[in-house]
This record gives structure tokens, C-alpha cells and sequence, in this order.
């Protein structure tokens, strides 16, 4: 097989002999030319024409372009499906994510990215989807479980020191959902428990990964998180063991996982579901809010004891002004009372002494009178003494 060049070609595709020599072989092809051949093989065989492809309807959406797309699923399998944009208006009523779907149409081959296309004539629903069907039962048995009350879920703490995140280590969840939480709260510490997110493995990885974050007894919030991606992709987070493992958790736990519309049943069954990875930091404080905070609380702190104070000390004072005012009063009172009393009793003590003079005043006069004939009869009964001794 040799090597075919266009003209848009780089120097090396040109230099069709040099590469030979180096690589000591004549059968060597680049990308294009094998997805050429695959192209002539798939759109040329009729082993794989078939009038009708069934599947689940998954992701459908439409192109800046106007096309249609969306693929076309069944177990771990999928087809991605093209409407041309001449025939969206005609087919879109049929298109519903989830339901089962017979699509016609003709199988393409896009050589410039290796992949399979159907481009599609015609849509006919046909039914409940196959998965719509066990995410529905799954949904039932988690609900007569109680595992979506409200009541089964656990408030999350208001500032954790440390969060456990499981997510793909090398995703752009990861680090969307470390600096979504670092730009709210740069001292938090995060420990990334590394998980699948998808594939065959992806259940058993992200159940051992959110026990370990629940073993570890300084982390005090699990994040759950992946991006966006199909949401075939997005399925191992509608498993009952999953939803099993994040009602188990004694560690309060977030799930973000997919686009703003995504609904998984992990995100109903968590004690909080967040949209995608970046917003995960809206489960934390933001530091500088808080620091503002505090220095209001802060500053009302002073000011009410300051108010307080002084309104304790205009108290006292009013207390004191009125206990003082009362205490004058009533000393007051009592001193004008003693000073009437006093004075009632001079007067009546004057009123006694007048009374009393009134009537000793005529006693002292007989008296007088009689010590004045006393008086006189003593000097005449000298006199007659006298006289009488003198005539003897």
C-alpha cells in the first residue's frame, strides 16, 4: 500500500522515498488515507444498511449552524445522529431525550475525525426508553427507601477546615472545583481522592473513593464532582449502589456532576446538589465576606457596649439623682415635722405658763398682804411687849 499526496500535504508526506528508507517497509498509509478506505468500507457495504436503527435518544441539541444532533444509545453503545437543518422543523417534535427511537437514515463516515455519523431521513418514537425505564425504577426504590426525604439529608457545616474532593485527578472538574473553593476560602485544605468518572470501572471506583474520604476523620465536607460530558457518561450516577454509598456517609456530602440541566439521582439522594463543578464553592464562605462581616459585628459590638454602658450609667445616675431627691425629701419632711411638733409644743408650753401665771398672780398678792399684816402685828406685838415689860 502507498502513500497518496495531495497538495496540502507537509514536506514529510512528500518525501515519500525518505520515509520508506527510514521506516525499511513500502506498505505505510497516514491517518487520512486509512480513514479514506474506512469511509469506502462503511458507506459501500451493505451488511450495515438497515432500514431502521433503534435506540435511546440522548444529548440532542441544536448546531450554531442549525443541525441538529444527537446520539442514538443503547447499553454502552451509541451512534451519533446528524439532522440536517432543512429537516429540524420536520423532526423535532419526535426528538424527546430518553425515549426509545427508530431512526432511517444513511451511515456516514467523517473521515477528518475517524467517526461514524447517521444522517438521518426520518424519527419515529417508538416508546419508553430502555435506560428511562431503570432510571425510573431506580428512582422508585430509592424513594421507598427514604433515601430522598428531605429528612435523610445532613446540613453541611458552615466553614470546613478540610474537604475531601472525588473526581478524576487530572480533569478540568478538579480544578475547577479547587479554585471555585480556594477563591471563596484560600485556607481550606483539599485532599483529591483520584476516581473514575465513567467506563466499566467507574462504579466501583467512585463508591471505594467517596468511603475513603468518609474514613478520614479530618475531612469534614466530600465533593463529589465531574463535568459535563453525554449523558450516556453520566449513567453510573443514577446506579442504586452509588446513591447507597452517598446516603451512607457519615461525612455531610456534595454532589456536582454534569451541565446546568443535568439531573442525576446521586444529586437527589446527597445532602446537597450544586449545578457543576465551578459552583461547588458556593458551599463554603467567602473569607472576605466574613472578614467584612466581622468587622461589623465587630464595630455593632462596640457600639452597643458603649451604648449599653452608657445607658447602664445614665440609669445609675437617674437612680441615684432620684434616691437622693427622695432621700432629701424625706429628711425634709421629717425635719419640718419634728420642728412643727417642737414649735406646738413651745406654744403650748407658753399657753400653760400664761394660764398658770393668771392664776398664781392672785395668790402672790394675799400672799403679800398677809406677810404684810404679819409684818405689821409682829412690830405691834413688840411694841406691846415692850410696853408691857416697861410698865412692870
Amino acid at each position: 500500500m502507498g502513500i497518496e499526496s495531495g497538495s496540502g500535504d507537509t514536506k514529510e508526506m512528500n518525501d515519500h522515498a525518505s520515509l520508506r528508507r527510514e521506516l525499511g517497509s513500502e506498505d505505510i498509509a497516514f491517518v487520512n488515507d486509512i480513514n479514506t478506505q474506512i469511509g469506502d468500507l462503511v458507506e459501500g457495504s451493505p451488511a450495515i444498511e438497515h432500514e431502521y436503527i433503534l435506540g435511546d435518544i440522548s444529548d440532542y441539541s441544536i448546531s450554531s449552524n442549525g443541525h441538529g444532533h444527537f446520539d442514538l444509545v443503547h447499553e454502552d453503545s451509541s451512534l451519533h445522529c446528524v439532522i440536517f437543518r432543512s429537516r429540524v422543523d420536520k423532526l423535532q417534535n419526535d426528538i424527546e431525550q430518553g425515549i426509545l427511537a427508530a431512526v432511517s437514515g444513511d451511515i456516514s463516515y467523517y473521515e477528518s475525525e475517524g467517526s461514524v455519523s447517521i444522517l438521518v431521513r426520518d424519527i419515529i418514537a417508538v416508546g419508553q426508553g430502555i435506560y428511562q425505564q431503570t432510571y425510573q425504577e431506580n428512582k422508585q426504590t430509592l424513594a421507598e427507601s427514604g433515601y430522598l426525604d428531605e429528612s435523610a439529608k445532613q446540613s453541611l457545616p458552615y466553614l470546613p477546615k478540610h474537604i475531601g474532593i472525588a473526581t478524576s485527578g487530572d480533569s478540568d472538574a478538579r480544578q475547577d472545583a479547587v479554585t471555585s473553593i480556594h477563591d471563596q476560602y484560600p485556607d481550606i485544605n483539599i485532599t483529591v481522592q483520584d476516581t473514575s468518572v465513567q467506563g466499566n470501572d467507574a462504579l466501583v471506583s467512585l463508591m471505594d473513593a467517596i468511603s475513603s474520604l468518609d474514613d478520614n476523620a479530618r475531612i469534614k465536607l466530600i465533593i463529589l464532582t465531574r463535568g459535563g460530558g453525554a449523558e450516556k457518561h453520566l449513567r453510573v450516577f443514577n446506579e442504586i449502589p452509588l446513591c447507597r454509598v452517598i446516603h451512607e456517609t457519615t461525612t455531610p456530602i456534595v454532589v456536582g456532576v454534569g451541565h446546568e440541566t443535568d439531573r442525576t439521582l446521586a444529586g437527589a439522594v446527597a445532602d446537597t446538589r450544586v449545578m457543576t463543578p465551578t459552583e461547588v464553592g458556593k458551599t463554603v464562605p467567602e473569607k472576605d465576606g466574613l472578614q467584612e462581616e466581622l468587622e461589623r459585628l465587630s464595630a455593632d459590638l462596640n457600639h452597643a457596649y458603649t451604648n449599653t454602658v452608657k445607658q447602664a450609667i445614665e440609669q445609675k445616675h437617674d437612680r441615684l439623682n432620684s434616691a437622693y431627691d427622695r432621700q432629701v425629701t424625706d429628711e425634709l419632711r421629717s425635719v419640718s415635722n419634728r420642728l412643727n411638733t417642737a414649735y406646738e409644743t413651745v406654744k403650748q408650753q407658753k399657753a400653760h405658763e400664761r394660764e398658770r401665771a393668771k392664776m398664781i398672780k392672785p395668790y402672790e398678792r394675799t400672799i403679800q398682804r398677809q406677810r404684810l399684816i404679819i409684818g405689821v402685828l409682829s412690830i405691834l406685838l413688840v411694841v406691846a411687849i415692850i410696853l408691857i415689860t416697861g410698865n412692870i
